[in-house]
């Protein structure tokens, strides 16, 4: 049975779209994506994102985005069992559930109200632990307690992309003065779909995954991947045709970057 565990307005309703989706990837015979947490907390809150439905070209784009991060995290957690990882902008997100090797470190950030709906469904441990505060409140960087030279990937899914480009130079900037040498996974949209949503409003964007290094010094991209590359059977025709545009083919795109010292 569904219950309304939300005053309407109290946190951002588009953070339950991964969620939706991610459950009926799951309750889908041939999906790509295996997710019971997911499907649990569905089956518990009561929102209607049909408004945000954004249809073919979100649901494909959000599979896409969670196998690459799901990927990214295993092996950073492959190479540093005991690494550190931060999840910006929380949500509901279940991927702890789907990379959990027993021995990371993991940090849930979002603001207040969304963490105590997170309390909702999952819970802190000794390895597990929830910063309600928001991403431009500098101030949480010091509620992760780890040294420095620690192996740190962050993680910054369905976020960056609702706040302004001088926004978000703020938060790549907090990101590498605390943590220097963090590597970090996040997606883009494509400059033509700010302010054209198709779920939701965007804000900022860039044109190819290389132009992410002109918004600080101390990033470098180790790899991108465009959605319109990505389930091109599960993409309907019009997209298929339409992936000759760049614009098109990079309408959304997962970046993996590092933060170093010099490029």
């Amino acid at each position: 049975m569904s219950e309304n565990l939300l005053e309407k307005g109290s946190v951002n309703e588009t953070l339950f779209i991964p969620l939706h989706v991610k459950a009926k990837e799951t309750k889908d015979p041939k999906g790509v994506i295996r997710d019971p947490k997911a499907v649990e907390i569905s089956e518990k809150v009561n929102v209607d994102i049909s408004r945000f439905d954004g249809g073919n070209i979100t649901h494909v784009g959000i599979i896409a985005r969670t196998e690459v991060m799901d990927q990214g995290a295993r092996k950073f957690l492959k190479e540093n069992p005991k690494g550190t990882i931060i999840n910006l902008g929380a949500g509901l997100d279940t991927r702890l559930t789907r990379v959990d090797n027993g021995s990371l470190k993991w940090f849930d950030l979002d603001m207040p109200e969304v963490i105590e709906l997170r309390k909702k469904f999952f819970s802190e441990s000794d390895s597990v632990k929830f910063i309600p505060k928001s991403v431009f409140d500098s101030s949480w960087v010091n509620d992760v307690d780890i040294d420095t030279t620690e192996p740190v990937l962050i993680i910054a899914e369905g976020i960056l992309m609702y706040f302004k480009e001088e926004e978000v130079k703020k938060i790549f900037n907090v990101l590498y003065n605390a943590f220097p040498n963090a590597e970090m996974y996040f997606d883009v949209v494509h400059t033509y779909f700010i302010g054209k949503g198709v779920s939701a409003n965007f804000n900022w964007g860039i044109d190819k995954g290389k132009d992410i290094e002109n918004l600080h010094p101390g990033i470098r991209l180790v790899e991108s991947w465009s959605t319109g590359d990505l389930h091109k059977k599960r993409q309907t025709l019009f997209f298929r045709v339409m992936n000759i545009f760049t614009s098109i083919r990079n309408r959304s795109q997962i970046l993996h970057i590092n933060f170093c010292k010099s490029k």
